[in-house]
């Protein structure tokens, strides 16, 4: 994290940043599983806690020395990592909840 609080200019363009780095992941995913709805991705990885998270793991990638374009693709891979994961985690429960 930033050791200094983020200047007004700086806190906009995380903002952009953020926000392009869940579009991008949002895209990624629909163009490999069509079936899946942009939309709602976009409004999950747009959610406070997925912004959170994403803008965490990219000031911290920057942090470490990687470009701005690195940062963004580590942070928006991690994004993409996190919902499959919870993805995957419904899916194992509901399953789980049919057997039981």
């Amino acid at each position: 994290m930033p050791s200094a609080p983020l200047t007004s200019a700086q806190t906009a363009q995380l903002g952009d940043a953020v926000g392009r780095i869940a579009a991008y992941a949002a895209r990624s995913l629909v163009d490999t599983y069509p079936h899946l709805d942009l939309e709602q991705l976009v409004e999950t990885f747009t959610r406070p806690v997925a912004v959170d998270g994403t803008a965490r793991r990219y000031l911290a990638a920057l942090e470490g020395g990687a470009t701005p374009a690195d940062a963004a693709g580590r942070a928006g891979v991690a994004l993409m990592r996190a919902w499959a994961d919870a993805r995957l985690a419904a899916q194992a429960a509901a399953q789980a909840a049919r057997t039981a």
